[in-house]
């Protein structure tokens, strides 16, 4: 009687295993008849008795909805969550035959995937050049989510979704990067295509480029060095967060990439920005001391410290730095406009000894004299908002300021 209970139960163990091979079987068959609603409908039933299956079987089972997406992608039903659940389902199939030691379906699923990389790839550097930055972040991350050994494509993604302005995107792919303790730092292995007469890269893939250097598709090889791109990432990283005034944590990420870059001015004109932002003015005065002795001509640093000394009264030093600006740069508006506005900082005091001057004969020189000082300043300033005038003809504040001033010249 145990026996016979035993034996029972065993049969309908069995069952659900031998429907599994049924409806695998179905779907495989629907699938080269390219009856994709067939497919998935066998499947549909497989995924019901999935837990009893075995690995093998699973593998397969994840396979065969790889293949299906695939072709449901090709039909452009909805082409970009197909592809996103193919790839979800070829990295089933590898962690399962990965854990059993076997390759039966990662060899099919091989040629597929490098293919679909390929394709994914392609689009996403034909979509940044068309300027279509958002639809290339997200094939950058699908190629990373299809090939994790290529940490350059999350980086990709991540610098697409800043030109896309998706700064909450780049902002965890970024940390990402750096959590994988990414740096870019490679080895590019290229060669030239035999029938387009194109310089081809092959990322860090030397097997692949030689394979093709061996069947005579492909001649010239050659290696490319490619820089850390550590500090661009930290950087950038900085940006988005001082975008979002977060400034503590922007901080400790500016610092970082100053400490991987010292000679990268971004980094300089970004800490000082940083310092800008949080009002610490003498931080500012440092880091932009910093950056004038590595770049003594960037006319940005120049003006940043005239605006420094602005602020602090300092209108010598401000001055110096302004002209120092326009010497590098004679189309810096805002220089020519600082020094129009240190020139008539005077004016309010001599025009204060001017009204304080009674009617009398005695001061009728003293109010002469004050009056000359007070044309001479107009003309110096007006002289300077003349010259940013030239700059930007149709900059209707500089016109105003110049009818002002010449209003008072006539009149004198």
């Amino acid at each position: 009687m145990n026996i016979r209970f035993l034996t029972l139960g065993m049969i309908f163990l069995s069952f659900p295993v031998f429907s599994q091979k049924d409806e695998l079987r179905e779907a495989e068959r629907q699938l080269k008849r390219n009856n994709l609603q067939e497919t998935a409908a066998a499947l549909k039933k497989a995924e019901a008795v999935l837990a009893s299956a075995t690995e093998d079987q699973q593998a397969q089972y994840y396979f065969l909805k790889a293949k299906n997406e695939l072709a449901q992608a090709d039909s452009g039903t909805d082409t970009e969550k197909n592809i996103t659940d193919a790839i979800d389902y070829f990295n089933k199939v590898q962690e399962i035959e990965n854990a059993t030691k076997s390759k039966k379906y990662s060899v099919q699923a091989d040629p597929l995937m490098n293919q679909l990389l390929s394709d994914i790839v392609n689009n996403a550097i034909n979509d940044n050049n068309s300027g279509n930055f958002q639809t290339a972040s997200k094939k950058f991350e699908q190629a990373y989510t299809l090939s994790k050994k290529d940490t350059s494509y999350l980086f990709y993604s991540a610098n697409a979704a800043v030109n896309a302005k998706d700064y909450d995107f780049a902002e965890s792919k970024y940390k990402e990067l750096l959590r994988l303790n990414y740096t870019g730092k490679t080895k590019i292995y290229t060669a030239v295509n035999k029938a387009t007469g194109k310089i081809q890269s092959f990322g860090g893939d030397k097997k692949m480029r030689d394979v093709l250097l061996r069947h005579n598709t492909y001649v010239n090889p050659g290696e490319v060095f490619e820089e850390s791109k550590k500090g661009m990432i930290l950087k950038n990283l900085a940006f988005i967060l001082m975008g979002k005034e977060n400034y503590s944590e922007a901080e400790a990420y500016i610092i970082q990439a100053y400490k991987e870059n010292p000679d990268d001015t971004d980094v300089l004109i970004s800490m000082m920005n940083l310092y800008l932002e949080t009002n610490r003015r003498d931080k500012f005065e440092e880091v932009a001391l910093k950056a004038l002795q590595k770049n003594p001509e960037n006319d940005v640093l120049l003006y940043n410290m005239g605006v420094v000394h602005l602020n602090k009264n300092e209108d010598a030093s401000a001055k110096e730095y302004f002209e120092r600006t326009i010497a590098v740069n004679p189309k810096n508006i805002n220089a020519y406009i600082n020094l129009a506005n240190i020139v008539l900082k005077s004016d309010a005091e001599i025009t204060g000894q001017m009204n304080s001057l009674t009617n009398t004969r005695s001061n009728q020189k003293k109010f002469d004299e004050l009056k000359q000082k007070k044309k001479e300043i107009y003309d110096a300033a007006l002289s300077y908002l003349k010259k940013a005038e030239s700059v930007d003809p149709k900059n209707e504040m500089i016109q105003s300021n110049i009818k002002e001033l010449n209003n008072f010249l006539m009149n004198y």
